[in-house]
C-alpha cells in the first residue's frame, strides 16, 4: 500500500513537471516586429502615425548580441516598440539608402526618426531594457529632435 501511494506521488510529481515544461514551450515570447529597410518605411510611418526605430546591428558585434538577448526580449520594451514605431533594423552588411547612410556609425546603435526621416535621438552603444523604454517613452512624448540634443 505504501509502495504505491509512493510511486503514485512521483508519478503525480513527474507529469506536473512535464505539464509545465510544456506549458513553458508553448508560449511564445512577444517579438518586436522587424520591418525591411525600404524607402516606403516613412510612407508607411505617415500612413499608421508611428515614428521609425532603426537598430544598427552587425553579426561581428557582441553588444548588439547581448541587447537581442535581453533588451529586445524585455514584454516591455517589445510593446512598446511594436505600438508606438516601425521598427527597422539595419545590418552593415545590407544595402540600401538608410544603410549606406548609418554604415559608419558605431554598432549598436539606436536611431528613432520621425516619419520625414529627420532624426530625432541617435544613441550609441549597449541599451538596458529600462533605459531604452525611458528614452522611447520621452521621443513619443516630445518627437522633436531639439528636445533630445
Amino acid at each position: 500500500m505504501k509502495h504505491r501511494l509512493i510511486t503514485f506521488i512521483i508519478v503525480c510529481l513527474m507529469l506536473s513537471g512535464v505539464t509545465t515544461v510544456l506549458a513553458k514551450a508553448s508560449v511564445a515570447e512577444p517579438e518586436i516586429a522587424w520591418q525591411p529597410s525600404t524607402a516606403a518605411i516613412y510612407e508607411q510611418a505617415k500612413q499608421q502615425n508611428k515614428l521609425v526605430f532603426l537598430d544598427l546591428t552587425a553579426e561581428w558585434c557582441l553588444f548588439c548580441k547581448k541587447m537581442d538577448e535581453t533588451t529586445y526580449r524585455d514584454p516591455e520594451v517589445v510593446a512598446y516598440i511594436n505600438e508606438h514605431f516601425l521598427p527597422v533594423r539595419v545590418s552593415d552588411a545590407g544595402a540600401g539608402d538608410v544603410i549606406e547612410h548609418y554604415r559608419r556609425h558605431a554598432r549598436p546603435g539606436t536611431v528613432m526618426l520621425n516619419a520625414d526621416g529627420i532624426e530625432i535621438l541617435h544613441k550609441r552603444g549597449y541599451l538596458n531594457a529600462q533605459l531604452m523604454l525611458w528614452m522611447m517613452m520621452a521621443v513619443v512624448q516630445n518627437p522633436t529632435p531639439e528636445a533630445h540634443k
